[in-house]
């Protein structure tokens, strides 16, 4: 017997009202079907260190600790589109869902994953109301990914759509809840076009019992003028506030504003185009807390412009950009992360039967197995205060493009395309803060990284897929004076594709991080603003104790590829997750191993 709440009911009753009489109208209107059938099941199996407890300098079994799990789940997502007419669409998608162990239905739900309608008025408005994906630019609205994987293998890439797919990470644009419109209005000389978008939406999930916390919105829009390819010019805005009575009393209220300019201007003909382009800005925010009568303003502003170029016969780019963001810009829709360095993950949660004596928490801390395949790591709302990071994943721009108290430059070049023989490019930041940050002296950064795929099929004409793929990361952090600061961090991605026979792949990727230095977290308060003394940042699992003897990460993955249709497919891997600590603790050291087998079929449809 399949089990949902009242909630679900309604919506479920209302959608099967909805289905009949789109159904019943099918003469006057369009009704079609889309969604997505997902069947994943993991079997794991934990050991090392890290299942040994430290009880008076003799190390003990923790008997506490899972060490094996399996898990999963099935899900069914029915999209339901009606289209009375070109002007008008309603669309909803139903999600059933069973997680493994549950037989007959038993343990079931039954929700609406996504309500939108859209249209257009007068042939010229177009608008979207309910769940709706939004995105401006990297200083104003834009939900950046700091994983470096432009060159991931396959074996990662399937197990990382699907957690962008369950937290709807589409491209760079934050899944909200509300309302947006746009229209282009075109001309017949002098300009091509001018664009206007209006938005507004919730800033993120909130409980309908909560009387504590008020409603808080993002609204804004974006205006452009094209006068053709080579000259644009926009103008944006964005404010994130908390609505005065939307709740009993006011025990704080959140303002920031974020407005900006960009443009583009340049020359561009089949053989070459050469483009200079840039943005720059300001930001003004005030937080009040009606505890304490006090109120927090802060006024920030940053520039940042480039030049590029490419020659298009040999498919080759370059360029060149510098940028100066000021300590104090605030642009919660730009720097909020995508990821909890410091969630919990799923898979094994609680390690060493913690806490000790002195408060020691046995938490297996979010690695690279878990930011690939935890889907609950990951945000989803727009956060107003910098939220914690790890220094080892990305300690150069851990809010973006966006980060504050950074200036310096950026330079890089690319060559080739994915679909013919070689694509590859590579990066290079040098930059510093502007201000020091726990220290009269500023913190350097330099950071390099690069890739490439390489299609061994195409050169040899071979008609059967054959790539190899390849990717890296360095940076390194350092500050002299009397806190120094010297940490070095690098990431290697690798992974091979091979088309056996037609549609059948065996698929291989290998991840490495290591870090070794030390480093300072950088602890802020509900005001935005750093708290001293700072804590010093540590190797995986103790937060006060300076990362000295360094760590590394590694994840292996092989396995298979059915591919059924270009987007349906079964996928079977073996995967092996190594996480090596040299950090001694009250609790003993943190190494672990996870060895898992993890099972999908994908029907996309």
């Amino acid at each position: 017997m399949i089990t949902y709440n009242i909630m679900s009911k309604k919506f479920l009753l209302g959608l099967v009202i909805f289905i009949a009489v789109c159904l019943q109208n099918a003469n006057a209107q369009t009704v079609y079907f889309n969604g997505l059938g997902r069947a994943l099941v993991t079997t794991d199996q934990m050991k090392g260190n890290a299942l040994t407890v430290n009880q008076g300098g003799v190390p003990k079994p923790d008997t506490l600790s899972g060490r094996r799990a399996t898990g999963g789940y099935t899900i069914f997502d029915l999209g339901v589109n009606a289209q009375p007419n070109e002007n008008l669409r309603a669309s909803a998608i139903l999600r059933i869902r069973n997680d493994f162990g549950g037989f007959y239905g038993n343990g079931s739900s039954v929700f609406f994953r996504q309500l939108r309608i859209d249209g257009v008025i007068a042939k010229i408005v177009k608008y979207e109301i309910g769940d709706i994906d939004l995105g401006l630019t990297p200083y104003t609205l834009y939900n950046f990914d700091e994983s470096y994987h432009d060159y991931e293998a396959d074996v990662f890439a399937i197990r990382r759509s699907i957690v962008n797919y369950e937290n709807f990470n589409f491209g760079n644009k934050w899944r909200l809840q509300g309302a947006h419109a746009n229209a282009n209005f075109r001309f017949t000389k002098g300009i091509e076009k001018i664009g206007v978008r209006v938005f507004a939406a919730r800033a993120g999930k909130k409980d309908v019992l909560d009387l504590v916390n008020p409603d808080r919105v993002n609204w804004g829009g974006r205006v452009d003028l094209v006068q053709s390819r080579f000259f644009h010019i926009g103008a944006n805005y964005i404010q994130m506030l908390d609505l005065a009575g939307t709740v009993p009393v006011n025990s704080f209220e959140f303002d920031n504003k974020v407005g900006t300019v960009d443009f583009k201007v340049g020359y561009d003909n089949d053989q070459i185009g050469a483009f200079v382009y840039g943005e720059a800005g300001f930001s003004k925010y005030s937080f009040f807390k009606a505890l304490n009568d006090t109120t927090v303003k802060k006024d920030g502003n940053f520039y940042d412009i480039g030049v590029s170029g490419e020659y298009k016969p040999l498919k080759i780019k370059v360029f060149a950009s510098y940028r100066n963001v000021s300590d104090n810009f605030n642009s919660p829709g730009a720097q909020t992360r995508r990821i909890f360095d410091y969630g919990v993950p799923d898979l094994f949660p609680s390690i060493k039967g913690g806490p000790d004596a002195n408060g020691v928490q046995g938490i297996r801390q979010v690695g690279l197995l878990d930011r690939i395949s935890d889907e609950s790591v990951r945000n989803l709302n727009i956060m107003p205060v910098l939220m914690a990071y790890r220094p080892e994943y990305n300690n150069i721009t851990p809010y973006g493009t966006a980060t504050p108290n950074r200036k310096g430059i950026s330079f890089g070049a690319s060559v080739g395309e994915m679909e013919k023989v070689v694509k590859g490019d590579v990066k290079v930041d040098l930059l510093s803060e502007v201000v020091g940050e726990g220290s009269t002296d500023t913190r350097k950064f330099t950071g390099v990284r690069g890739g490439l795929f390489f299609n061994i099929n195409k050169l040899i004409n071979w008609e059967r897929a054959l790539g190899i793929n390849f990717g890296y990361r360095y940076e390194h952090t350092k500050r002299d004076g009397g806190n120094q600061i010297d940490l070095k961090s690098s990431l290697l991605d690798a992974g091979i594709n091979v088309e056996v026979v037609k549609s059948f792949d065996l698929i291989a990727g290998y991840k490495m991080l290591s870090a070794k230095g030390n480093e300072y977290i950088l602890v802020r308060n509900e005001f935005n603003t750093l708290v001293t003394p700072v804590q010093a940042y540590s190797d995986v699992d103790q937060p006060n104790t300076i990362l000295s003897q360094g760590f590394n990460q590694g994840l292996l993955a092989a396995g298979i590829r059915y591919r059924f249709t270009k987007n349906t497919y079964f996928t079977g891997q073996a995967v092996f997750y190594n996480n090596k600590s040299k950090l001694q603790t009250s609790l003993g050291d943190f190494d672990y191993k996870i060895n898992q087998i993890f099972l999908n079929y994908t029907m996309v449809f």
